[in-house]
């Protein structure tokens, strides 16, 4: 008998094993490690992380499902079950797309390449390096997706005027690698740097400033790009071009004529909003929230007008921000029904809590980094092993601030595979292979890894925070 394989698709396999998890979990009975409503929301989250891994429902469908089941099951009233979606960092993040879609407007993302173009005086690895610190800076203030698809689109003109073809070129293969990884590093740089910086902070319950996330941040930034680079650019040495074709790019760029008054207009706004988040560091009142409505706000003003409703409504993944919501929320409950305590104590059997705090935490983002590489389900381990974390942080006497810095970082450090959506975008284009991103990734991960279990906890505890 033949099997029909959209029956055992991967979508349908999700849907039964996410089905039996839940369903599993309803005859489990509670017990004093873990209570009955630690179970039940134990068999929630399962559910809800296989969904997501097989992909078998749209990521906010499959949040609000479980949050809808952690109602129907009693394990939290309906108010108590979404109040994820009304913290402040969801208001947070709904003004910080308005940066992406500002600056998306605007030649400056080009214009920087230009002008790195020209300090590198034609040589091909260090054009390399150029669009990867452009789009480490950009990332720094925008979303990691929105500078990779920001700098895709520059790339693809280059590449295409340097005649360089899918998988058969070296150059192309380094900048669309080198553009993940850049973006990648760029977003640890500050608060601004992605959603998942202010919802680390969010599901650990500690507060950190504009300025001090910069102080622990940047300096990973500095350190960690250039040996991505270094690592990309030895593995698949780029080809070089004649100074001639560099040329020709260059003058093009530069043809476009001067920035328009709409973009100086654009850049004071984009400069503007991460000086007062800075300025929030001394001034109470300028809480990186409060700065961030208000800029959304100036965005629509007369005689500003930077954006539209339309064009701000296109610029939100709303997909994202319910997929934030629903990990505000079930990370919430995780912790009320005892289900964080009952993982910790899972993760303290096995010794690794016994060993002096940096070794420890290094096997703990070996360990962490390793399952969100093959399961990388942005939000989902996260809500896990932060909260882990910062119960061991306080157990060994060490600032619990620690905590959502490391994850984030090791995390954030997705260098090695191109199945989360972000790598998705750079892999679609198809100038690197599979494997590619591996074999360039590899050095940069494990190093990353280790400045984190070093870095980290010597900085906070250096800075006090």
């Amino acid at each position: 008998m033949v099997v029909s394989t959209s029956v055992l698709s991967k979508q349908n396999v999700g849907i039964a094993a996410a089905a039996l998890f839940l369903l599993i979990s309803l005859f489990i009975p509670g017990s004093d490690a873990l209570p009955r409503e630690g179970v039940l929301m134990l068999g929630v989250f399962g559910m809800a992380a296989i969904l997501w891994i097989c992909e078998s429902l749209p990521v906010g469908i499959t949040g609000l499902l479980a949050l809808t089941l952690a109602t129907v099951l009693g394990i939290a009233p309906l108010n108590e079950a979404f109040s994820g979606f009304a913290t402040p960092t969801m208001f947070y993040l709904l003004a910080a797309f308005s940066l992406s879609a500002v600056l998306g407007k605007t030649s400056y993302g080009m214009r920087l390449v230009v002008f790195l173009m020209k300090k590198t005086k034609g040589d091909s690895r260090l054009i390399v390096l150029a669009f990867m610190a452009a789009a480490a800076l950009l990332s720094s203030v925008m979303s990691d997706t929105a500078a990779v698809l920001m700098f895709i689109g520059f790339a693809k003109g280059v590449l295409d005027a340097l005649e360089c073809k899918p998988k058969e070129s070296n150059f192309g293969r380094c900048l669309f690698i080198g553009l993940l990884y850049g973006s990648i590093v760029g977003g640890f740089a500050t608060l601004a740097g992605g959603p998942n910086n202010m919802a680390v902070l969010q599901i650990s319950g500690i507060s950190v400033t504009f300025f001090d996330w910069m102080k622990v941040g940047v300096p990973v930034t500095l350190v960690t790009l250039p040996v991505c680079w270094y690592s990309l650019v030895r593995v698949f040495p780029p080809e070089r071009f004649p100074r001639e074709k560099i040329d020709e790019i260059i003058e093009k760029t530069e043809s476009a004529g001067k920035t328009t008054v709409q973009e100086r207009k654009a850049l004071a706004f984009v400069v503007l909003m991460p000086v007062l988040w800075i300025a929030g560091n001394w001034i109470t009142a300028l809480n990186v929230t409060v700065v961030a409505l208000i800029g959304l706000v100036a965005t629509f003003l007369p005689g500003v007008k930077l954006l539209t409703w339309k064009e701000y409504q296109e610029s939100v993944p709303w997909v994202v921000i319910v997929m934030v919501g629903s990990i505000f929320s079930m990370s919430g409950l995780m912790v009320s029904t005892g289900v964080i305590d009952f993982i910790g104590s899972i993760v303290s059997a096995t010794g690794m809590f016994t060993l002096a705090f940096p070794l420890a935490l290094l096997l703990y983002l070996l360990f962490a980094y390793g399952v969100f590489t093959l399961c990388p389900v942005g939000g989902v381990w996260e809500a896990l092993f932060v909260p882990v974390l910062v119960g061991f942080c306080v157990q060994s006497g060490v600032s619990p601030t620690v905590a959502p810095f490391a994850i984030l970082f090791a995390f954030g450090g997705n260098f090695l595979l191109p199945i989360n959506p972000l790598n998705m975008y750079s892999y679609a284009y198809g100038y690197f292979k599979f494997g590619d991103l591996f074999k360039a990734g590899i050095v940069p991960a494990l190093f990353l890894i280790v400045f984190d279990a070093f870095w980290t906890p010597f900085i906070v505890g250096a800075l006090g925070i």
